[in-house]
């Protein structure tokens, strides 16, 4: 589920290109850890253990969401016995059609000086 940003040269030649880094760089940590929280609230919790094993990587363009629970892959994909619960795509879909990522965007570019009208 990645989303890929691409740089249109002539608008960062416009404005500060350290700003514009620096925009994307903290969209992409608020969006991850949003996308994070969403996956935590979607999840189902019999102890608590699958919810609380959700943790962000990120190197600043990227970001990873993981989970360290050892049985999660047979709650998203299901077993022979459990059907599949695919809770970090209707994460995803939740973040995505609330335009979580174009609102947060807006506001890092205003937040490091890029005027967004």
């Amino acid at each position: 589920m990645p989303v890929e940003i691409t740089i249109n040269d002539s608008f960062t030649n416009k404005t500060n290109p350290e700003a514009y880094s620096n925009a994307i760089r903290d969209t992409v940590s608020e969006v991850s850890e949003k996308t994070m929280e969403e996956c935590q609230a979607e999840c189902p919790v019999r102890t608590g253990n699958l919810r609380d094993s959700h943790s962000v990587e990120s190197d600043g363009m990227e970001a990873t969401i993981r989970n360290s629970a050892e049985y999660w892959i047979y709650v998203v994909y299901g077993t022979s016995r459990m059907s599949a619960n695919n809770y970090p795509q209707r994460a995803w879909n939740t973040i995505i059609s609330q335009d979580v990522i174009g609102e947060i965007f807006k506001s890092k570019l205003n937040e490091n000086g890029i005027d967004t009208g």
